[in-house]
C-alpha cells in the first residue's frame, strides 16, 4: 500500500530480500515522501529509493550515510548489495555482521569465503587509513624492549616452526605395509574372522604407540576363499603391487603351499599363523609359522595318547585336503612307535557312514579334520554309544567346536596353542579386550596372527630395518634373515602365548596344550607334555631309565604336572606407597595328581623373605587328586608407577612359584571354579560375602585378575642338573592381582584448594593500575614461593622417583603463569613510562582474558590425558 503524506518515515530500512518490518510497508521511488538528508536512516532511504533507477548514485549516498554513522549496519548491508566487486561485497558484508551478527548475513558471507576483502570507493572516506611507522623519540629508552620482543619472537618462530615441522613429517611418513591372506570366505570363515581380528587389534596398539620406527603400520587384506588358484592370483598381485613388507597368511595348508614359489621367487617372507602343513616351511626359507606344525602336533598326539592315556589302538578320520591329509599322516607316523593304527578314515559326504565305521573298529579316535566336519562326527559317536576316548588337532581346540558340541564332551582331548585358563597377564588382558570389543573369547587363530604380525614388526624395530634408506628387496631380505636368528630362548620374541623362535624349518618351537571339557568349558589337561633339553648324556639317560622322559624319534618329551589353582581375596589394607608395601588376606588352594612337591609353594614378592603356607585348613586326597585349602595373611610389595599421580592405577599382586620344580616340571594354571565367577565376584571378600575386599582409605578396587607366566634365566644359574637347563632355568609362576585406583575427587579438593585460592589472587594482580606501586609484582612472586612449598607437601607422599609425575606438570604450569604475570605488570609499568598508554591498556585487556584461557588450556589437556 502507497505511504500517505502524513505517514512517519521509517528509523530503519527493510534488508535486501527482506520484507519490511510490521508497520513500515515499502515506499514505491514514485511516491516516496521527501526526507531531509540530515541522518545516515534518511540517507540509506533515499539510496534504497534510487537502486533500481541510478545504482552509482545510490551508493554515492549510502558512503554519506556511513560518513555521517559509520555504525550504521544497514547501511553497509545495501552496499553489498549494490556493489559489483566480490571483495568489495566482503567488505561490506564483513563490516555489516561486525556490527550485527545477523544469519542472512553470515550466509552471504561464507558464500564468498576465500575473497580477499577490499574497500569500496564510496567507503575509503570512512576507513581508518594505515598508520606510518612512529619515530621513537627516545630510542635508548627502548633498546631493551625491542631486545626482549624480538627473542620472544624468534622462540615464538622456533617453536612454530618445530611443530609444524614435527606434523608435516608425522603426516608424510611412508606407511609399512603389511599383507594379511586367509579365506574369508573359505571353509571356515569364522577362524578367518578371528585371524584378521587378532592381526587388527595387534595393529591397532602397534599404530597408537606411534608405529615403527617412525612409521604407521598399514594392512592390506585378501581373500584367497581358501582355494589354492586364488591364493596363487593373490601372491602374484602382492608382487605385482610391491608394496607389502612381508606377508600374513595363507590359513591352510593348500593355499599356503600354492603361494609358497611365488613369495620365494620375489623375495617376500611370509608368516603363517594357522597352516600347520610340515611341507610349508620345509621347502621355503623365506616361509615361517608362528604356531607349531603338523610334526611336533603328531608327536605330542602320540606321546599324550600312549603315556598319559595308555592307548594302544587308534583309528584316524581325517579331512580329505591337504590340511587333513598333513595332520593324519605325521600323526601316524609318530604313533607307530607306540600302538598301532586301526585305520584311516577320510570324511565323506555322509558323516553316518564314518561313524558306522568307527563305531564297529570299537577302538579309540584321532580326528585331524576342521570344525565343520568335527563336530557332527563327534555328536554322532557320542550317540551312537561310543564312549571311548576322542583326542583331535589344533583346528578342533577352540571354545566355539566345544560350545558346539552340547553335553558331548565327555572324555575329550584336544590340542590346542592356547588353553585360555594358563594365558599370562598380557595374555589375558588381551584375550579380556578381544571378548570386550568382538563380543566373544578369542580362538587360538587370532592370538597366533598377532604373533606373526608382532614378530616382523619386531624384526624391523631390533635391525633398524630403515625402509627410507634401502629397497624395498633389501628390507625384506634384512626380515627374512631377521626372523630366521630367532632360533633359541635366549633370543626369542617375548609373544603373547610364550617366547617365540623358529626351528631350522621356519616353524615356531613351542609345545603343544592339551584341553578336556570339564562340562562347560576347555581347561587344561592334568597333565602334560613339554620338550626335554638334557643337561647332559648322563641325565638323559637316567631320565629315558626311569620313564620321565619319553624319546620320539629326535625329539624328547616329559610329563609337566598341572596345578589348578585358585585364589579367593578376603582383604587388601595397610597400603604403603613410599616403599610399595601392602597387606593381603587370601584363601589358596590346589588341585593337582601326582607328587605333593606341587604344594611346595613360596611367595616371592612377600616382604618376609621366607613366608611359607604352613599346615593347610583342609587336605583331601583321592581318585581325582589332590586338594588343599590355605590361608594366608601377610605383607606383599610390588614396584609402583606414579608417572599419572594422581590419576594413577596401582597393581596389588601375590606371586608364588615352586620352591624347586622347574616350569618344564610343574606348571600352575587357574582354577576352574575361580574362571567360573563373574569378574565382579573377585571384588567381594572370600571371609565376608557382605564386604568388599578393599580396605584402603582414598582408593577404590577395580578388578582382580589371576593368571600364570612364567619366568627365569636363559641361564642354568650352575645348576646342570635342573629340568630344561641347557636353555636356561625357568618357573611357572601364578599371579593374583588387584588393580586400584585413587579416589581422585577427593585428593584433588583436600590439596589442590590452597592453589585454586592462589590462582584466583594471582589473577587479581591484573586489575590492579601501573600507578599501584609494588603490590602486583610482590603477590605474583608470593603466589611463586606458595606453590613451591604446596607442591612439595602434595608429592611427600611419593618415593623418590626420577621422573614428573602428572600433577607437577600443573603446578609448573601455574609458577609459568605467575612469572608471566609478574613480567606482564612490569612491562605495563614500563608503556605508562613511555606514554604508551593505548598499548598498555590493550595488553592489560588481553592478559586479563590470556589467564583464564590459559588455564582452561591446561585443565582441557588433563581431561584428555587423564578423563
Amino acid at each position: 500500500m502507497a505511504c500517505l503524506a502524513s505517514d512517519p518515515v521509517p528509523e530503519t530500512p527493510a534488508k535486501p530480500d527482506q520484507p519490511a518490518e510490521p508497520g513500515q510497508p515499502d515506499q514505491p521511488a514514485d511516491r516516496a515522501k521527501p526526507v531531509k538528508p540530515d541522518t545516515a536512516v534518511t540517507l540509506t532511504h533515499q539510496a534504497i529509493t534510487l537502486r533500481n533507477t541510478d545504482p552509482a548514485a545510490a551508493r554515492e549516498l549510502l558512503g554519506v550515510a556511513l560518513a555521517e554513522d559509520i555504525d550504521y549496519e544497514p547501511a553497509w548491508r545495501w552496499l553489498a548489495e549494490l556493489v559489483t566487486d566480490d571483495a568489495e561485497r566482503r567488505f561490506c558484508l564483513d563490516h555489516a555482521y561486525a556490527l550485527k551478527a545477523d544469519p542472512a548475513t553470515d550466509r552471504a558471507r561464507r558464500a564468498l569465503r576465500g575473497v580477499e576483502p577490499q574497500a569500496p570507493p564510496e567507503a575509503r572516506d570512512v576507513v581508518e587509513p594505515p598508520r606510518p611507522d612512529p619515530t621513537d623519540p627516545a630510542p635508548k629508552r627502548r633498546t631493551k624492549l625491542k631486545a626482549l620482543v624480538a627473542a620472544g619472537i624468534v622462540v615464538l618462530v622456533t617453536l612454530t616452526g618445530a611443530g609444524v615441522w614435527s606434523a608435516v613429517s608425522q603426516a608424510t611418513d611412508t606407511p609399512v605395509h603389511v599383507a594379511l591372506v586367509a579365506g574369508l570366505t573359505g571353509r571356515d570363515p569364522a577362524a578367518a574372522a578371528h585371524l584378521e581380528r587378532g592381526v587388527r587389534m595387534g595393529l591397532d596398539d602397534v599404530n597408537a604407540d606411534g608405529g615403527v620406527n617412525g612409521h604407521p603400520v598399514e594392512l592390506l587384506v585378501y581373500d584367497d576363499a581358501d582355494q589354492p588358484d586364488q591364493a596363487k592370483r593373490i601372491a602374484e598381485e602382492i608382487v605385482r603391487e610391491n608394496k607389502a613388507l612381508y606377508v600374513i597368511g595363507h590359513g591352510v595348508t593348500a593355499t599356503s603351499l600354492a603361494a609358497a614359489p611365488i613369495y620365494r621367487a620375489a623375495g617376500i617372507p611370509a608368516v603363517t599363523p594357522s597352516a600347520s602343513g610340515s611341507s610349508v616351511t620345509d621347502g621355503s626359507d623365506w616361509y615361517f609359522r608362528s604356531m607349531f606344525g603338523d610334526r611336533t602336533q603328531g608327536d605330542f598326539l602320540a606321546v599324550y595318547a600312549a603315556e598319559v592315556l595308555g592307548v594302544d589302538k587308534v583309528v584316524i578320520v581325517h579331512d580329505d585336503h591337504a590340511s587333513g591329509r598333513s595332520a593324519q599322516a605325521a600323526f601316524a607316523d609318530s604313533y607307530r612307535r607306540f600302538g598301532e593304527v586301526v585305520a584311516t578314515v577320510p570324511v565323506t559326504d555322509d558323516p553316518r557312514a564314518v561313524v558306522d565305521q568307527v563305531k564297529a573298529l570299537g577302538t579309540p579316535v584321532v580326528l585331524a579334520t576342521e570344525e565343520r566336519n568335527g563336530v557332527p562326527l563327534v555328536k554322532g559317536l557320542r550317540d551312537a554309544g561310543v564312549d571311548v576316548p576322542i583326542l583331535g588337532t589344533a583346528t578342533l581346540g577352540t571354545p566355539s567346536f566345544h560350545d558346539a558340541l552340547g553335553g558331548a564332551t565327555r572324555d575329550l582331548h584336544l590340542a590346542t596353542p592356547m588353553a585360555h585358563d594358563s594365558l599370562s597377564g598380557p595374555a589375558l588382558r588381551w584375550a579380556e579386550d578381544y571378548q570386550r570389543r568382538y563380543g566373544e573369547r578369542p580362538r587360538w587363530q587370532a592370538a597366533t596372527a598377532r604373533e606373526a604380525l608382532n614378530v616382523g614388526l619386531h624384526v624391523v624395530t631390533t635391525h633398524h630395518i630403515g625402509l627410507d634408506e634401502t629397497t624395498i628387496a633389501d628390507d625384506r631380505e634384512r626380515l627374512r634373515d631377521g626372523l630366521a636368528a630367532l632360533k633359541d630362548k635366549r633370543n626369542a620374541f617375548p609373544a603373547l602365548l610364550g617366547p617365540l623362535y623358529f626351528t631350522a624349518n621356519g616353524s615356531a618351537q613351542m609345545p603343544v596344550s592339551f584341553v578336556t571339557s570339564d562340562g562347560t568349558r576347555l581347561v587344561s589337561a592334568p597333565v602334560q607334555l613339554t620338550s626335554y633339553e638334557p643337561p647332559s648324556p648322563q641325565a638323559l639317560g637316567a631320565g629315558l631309565a626311569d620313564g620321565t622322559v619319553i624319546a620320539i624319534g629326535d625329539r624328547y618329551l616329559t610329563r609337566r604336572q598341572v596345578v589348578a589353582t585358585g585364589i579367593n581375596l578376603n582383604e587388601v589394607r595397610d597400603l604403603d606407597t613410599r616403599d610399595g608395601t601392602y597387606f593381603m588376606d587370601f584363601f589358596l588352594w590346589l588341585k593337582y595328581t601326582g607328587p605333593h612337591t606341587a604344594a611346595d609353594v613360596q611367595f616371592v614378592n612377600a616382604v618376609e623373605p621366607d613366608l611359607r603356607l604352613g599346615e593347610p585348613l583342609r587336605d583331601v586326597t583321592g581318585e581325582d587328586g589332590t586338594y588343599r585349602l590355605y590361608r594366608v595373611a601377610d605383607r606383599f610389595k610390588n614396584g609402583f608407577e606414579f608417572r599419572s599421580f594422581p590419576f594413577d592405577h596401582q597393581h596389588l599382586k601375590v606371586v608364588l612359584q615352586n620352591r624347586t620344580r622347574t616350569a618344564d616340571e610343574v606348571v600352575y594354571v587357574t582354577d576352574k571354579e575361580v574362571l567360573d565367577l563373574p569378574a565382579e565376584h573377585h571384588l567381594r571378600s572370600g571371609a565376608d560375602a557382605e564386604a568388599t575386599i578393599n580396605d584402603i582409605p582414598n582408593w577404590l578396587a577395580t578388578s582382580a585378575r589371576f593368571f600364570q607366566r612364567t619366568v627365569g634365566s636363559s641361564d642354568a644359574l650352575g645348576d646342570g642338573s635342573a629340568a630344561g637347563a641347557a636353555e636356561g632355568i625357568y618357573y611357572s609362576q601364578y599371579t593374583g592381582e588387584v588393580e586400584i585406583v585413587r579416589d581422585t575427587l577427593p585428593f584433588l579438593l583436600k590439596n589442590l584448594l590452597p592453589l585454586l585460592l592462589l590462582i584466583c589472587v594471582t589473577y587479581l594482580s591484573l586489575f590492579f593500575r601501573p600507578a599501584d606501586g609494588a603490590a602486583p609484582v610482590s603477590m605474583g612472586v608470593t603466589a611463586i614461593l606458595s606453590t613451591a612449598v604446596l607442591l612439595n607437601n602434595v608429592t611427600s607422599q611419593l618415593p623418590s622417583v626420577s621422573y614428573t609425575v602428572a600433577l607437577e606438570w600443573g603446578y609448573y604450569a601455574f609458577i609459568m603463569l605467575a612469572a608471566g604475570c609478574v613480567l606482564i605488570v612490569m612491562l605495563r609499568k614500563r608503556l605508562v613510562a613511555m606514554r604508551h598508554d593505548e598499548a598498555e591498556r590493550r595488553l592489560a585487556r588481553a592478559s586479563r582474558v590470556g589467564y583464564p584461557v590459559y588455564l582452561l588450556a591446561v585443565l582441557a589437556t588433563y581431561l584428555v590425558a587423564f578423563g
